[in-house]
């Protein structure tokens, strides 16, 4: 029982080890094509594509009328840290991150 237990392991991790051989091979190797950037700003992004913004976060700012990433760049930290109930230096970061991508 111990030989059969053996050989089964060793097939496993002979398959276990090839696996990315066999994956790489079915995909693709052609490299996405680049994306670019074009000119006109999205003002409709919504603040929790701003990092440490959650859906709770985002849904108290909403309700204030910062529920834009333009929004809450022109805000002021006290009204943000205000709103969302959070630290001063934590509502500065997410401006600063929301002036970046306006």
């Amino acid at each position: 029982m111990a030989k059969v237990m053996g050989f089964v392991g060793g097939v496993a991790a002979v398959v276990w080890a090839m696996r990315d051989r066999f994956v790489s091979v079915a995909t693709s190797r052609e490299p996405e094509p680049p994306t670019f950037r074009t000119g006109s700003k999205d003002d409709s992004a919504t603040v929790d594509a701003v990092d440490g913004i959650g859906p709770v976060f985002a849904q108290r700012l909403t309700a204030e009328g910062l529920g834009t990433v333009a929004a809450l760049a022109k805000a002021s930290p006290d009204i943000v840290a205000e709103t969302a109930a959070v630290s001063s230096s934590r509502a500065r970061s997410w401006i600063e991150q929301a002036q970046k991508q306006d």
